[in-house]
């Protein structure tokens, strides 16, 4: 069989594939013609009707290539013949790349309401790529391209296509969250919600069109894929639709959907969700799953992708709503002063950290429960550090501590230096891979085991998590981002101060879990080495400390300055108590790793000594009997000697 016929679905799923991707096209087409001929919005006076068509266009042509090229990718993960599906994930990754280099130019010259000759300059061209977030997503969308072409062309492990799978896949999900969803007030919300979309129902989009090619490549096991992707779409679809509800309910800023253009795109997304629940239901009640009843999963997987190019391009009735400076960066507004009752009591929650948690404690209770259906335990010690380091999280993501981090930066400093230590430090002496591995091998998807262990013979991640890497990034990162202009520009966006939190979490969870990780390492660090590099970050903690207290500069001060926290007067004090609490609260995870590094040392040298013991007394180790024969043959020298 030729590799061209091999990842052909059947032929009338290919052919509805083929027309749907079609009516796609003459659908965006259409919107983008009838957006053409309006009149520009206010603050858009030099926009062109080509600028709309080729910025929808290239839009659809990309998230389109993406959707088929990491289907490609995922269906190599779960276990198809890669020699079958490259050559095709390379080429959907080519025609992803151009169309999101392309959408670099004609995405700012859209929002900014400018002709396509205003982007023609170099300089011109990456100042919009910074101050325009939807253009700089497409230009990481253009590295995810990237980085799908050279996984496709190299012939990779499954390991490095499933990072490549998740880069692909963020970088799809940095996309949707840039468009109109980060305008007016409760964007924080929408922008979380829509963040919780793209990260349940992209997946799902992937694996129904990578079931099609699998399933047209005659790839063993399919029926397996099939019956795991089925049980997967219900509980997507509900996730997807309360998501979505936030995010139409903040964008329609209280008009009806059918009485404004903007109501399109939510007509298309429920008719798409209801034709999803539709074609599960139909195969719950035939009570079998067949790899070919998948081609209308695959159908509205492309037809929700050109909805999602319409409603990230027509204005809604949320543009038209007046705003503050706060509601413009945070999403709502802060008037009062901190006090300790707000702090601590309920407040503003963050909705993105909120699903993470309750993802995080029931995958992990999942495992857990799993192992002792078998009959194996866990240990309960490393249970109750993954609930206290998640916990924490969680309250942080209900309180107002949270809320005023988004304002004042002492409080900010509080936030960050829980979330890159200390809750870092709970969650690795919780192994999640240990338990993720022990649950595959007791009937979860066996890929994911493989695939884990594939991530530790990587040698570009080995490299990537290698101990001088992993410990110049954790210091190095602090300095990056909180003296340059950087974090002012992370403060003004809610999906980039999301993503710094992320960032530092995932920061301190990899240097971290290189120190007293339980689960396996790609570098097993000797004690005394993992000692050394405790003591060696406690200099540079200091110096951080001790530069913002000293600092005669605003940190931030662009967007403090912006915000203008009523009560609040003096910045400069508030970034010294930053200071202070930088220092402070660096010293209890430090403690905590002290603590359990020490354990663990001594806990490994009674192992080996216990070994040690045991062997000799099975006479397996000689090197005692070695060393006593060797002082009896020194002892017989010397008295040898004194008798001469």
């Amino acid at each position: 069989m030729s590799d061209d016929k091999a990842v052909k679905a059947p032929a009338y799923g290919s052919a509805a594939l083929a027309i749907t991707a079609a009516v796609g096209v003459i659908f965006v087409a259409w919107v983008a013609a009838d957006l053409a001929s309006r009149d520009p919005l206010p603050g858009r006076p030099l926009s062109e009707p080509l600028v709309t068509y080729v910025a929808m266009l290239t839009d659809l042509a990309g998230r389109t290539a993406a959707l088929v090229g990491l289907a490609i990718l995922l269906a190599i993960v779960a276990g198809a013949s890669p020699d079958r599906l490259r050559r095709w994930a390379g080429r959907a990754g080519q025609a992803w790349l151009w169309a999101a280099l392309l959408n670099t130019v004609a995405n700012p010259a859209y929002v900014n309401g400018l002709g396509l000759s205003a982007m023609l300059s170099l300089p011109q061209w990456w100042a919009f790529q910074v101050t325009t977030p939807s253009s700089l997503a497409w230009l990481v969308s253009a590295l995810a391209a990237v980085a799908v072409v050279v996984v496709a062309y190299r012939g990779s492990t499954r390991a490095a296509d499933a990072v490549v799978y998740g880069f692909g896949l963020l970088a799809w999900i940095f996309v949707m969250v840039t468009g109109n969803v980060t305008i007016g007030a409760a964007h924080d919300w929408a922008t979380d919600a829509l963040t919780i979309v793209g990260l349940s129902l992209l997946p799902l989009f992937t694996g129904a069109v990578a079931v099609c090619l699998a399933s047209g490549a005659g790839v063993p096991h399919v029926e397996g894929w099939t019956r795991s992707y089925h049980r997967a779409v219900l509980p997507t679809v509900v996730i997807s639709g309360l998501g979505y509800a936030v995010v139409f309910w903040q964008q329609l800023a209280g008009a009806a959907p059918g009485q404004v253009f903007y109501g399109l795109a939510v007509s298309g997304t429920v008719v798409g969700l209801v034709v999803l629940t539709i074609s599960w239901i139909i195969r719950q009640v035939r009570g079998s799953v067949r790899p070919a009843w998948l081609v209308v999963d695959g159908m509205v997987a492309l037809a929700m992708v050109a909805v999602q190019t319409v409603e990230a391009h027509i204005p809604t009735p949320r543009f038209f709503v007046p705003q503050t400076i706060q509601i413009n960066y945070l999403g709502y507004e802060l008037v009062e002063a901190p006090t300790l009752l707000r702090l601590v009591g309920l407040g503003r929650p963050n909705l993105l950290w909120l699903v993470v948690v309750v993802a995080a404690v029931g995958s992990y209770a999942t495992g857990v429960a799993t192992l002792r259906r078998r009959g194996e335990t866990w240990p309960v010690n490393r249970l109750l550090c993954w609930l206290a380091g998640w916990s924490l999280v969680g309250y942080i993501a209900v309180s107002g501590l949270w809320e005023y981090s988004t304002v004042l930066y002492s409080w900010h400093m509080v936030v960050h230096m829980t979330v890159n230590m200390l809750i870092p430090v709970l969650l690795v002496l919780g192994g999640p891979l240990t338990l993720l591995s022990a649950a595959a091998r007791s009937g979860l998807p066996a890929a994911v085991d493989g695939v884990v262990r594939d991530l530790h013979e990587n040698r570009l991640l080995q490299r990537l998590m290698s101990p001088p890497v992993l410990w110049a990034n954790y210091v190095g990162s602090l300095f990056l981002v909180y003296f340059t202009p950087l974090f002012s520009w992370l403060m003004r966006y809610h999906w980039a101060h999301q993503l710094m939190l992320v960032y530092f979490l995932l920061t301190g969870y990899f240097f971290f879990a290189l120190i007293v990780g339980v689960d396996k390492q790609a570098w097993n660090l000797p004690y005394i080495v993992r000692l050394a590099l405790v003591i060696s970050i406690m200099p540079f903690h200091a110096i951080f400390a001790v530069s913002i207290m000293s600092a005669q500069t605003l940190i931030g001060e662009e967007f403090y300055k912006a915000i203008a926290l009523p009560r609040v007067r003096d910045l400069l004090a508030e970034q010294n108590v930053a200071g202070q609490a930088t220092w402070l609260l660096g010293e209890v995870p430090l403690l905590i790793v002290m603590v359990a590094l020490s354990a663990q040392w001594f806990l490994q040298d009674r192992r080996e000594a216990a070994d040690t013991d045991r062997d000799i007394d099975l006479g397996v180790e000689d090197s005692y009997d070695a060393y006593n024969d060797m002082l009896a043959e020194l002892a017989a020298r010397d008295e040898k000697r004194s008798r001469s």
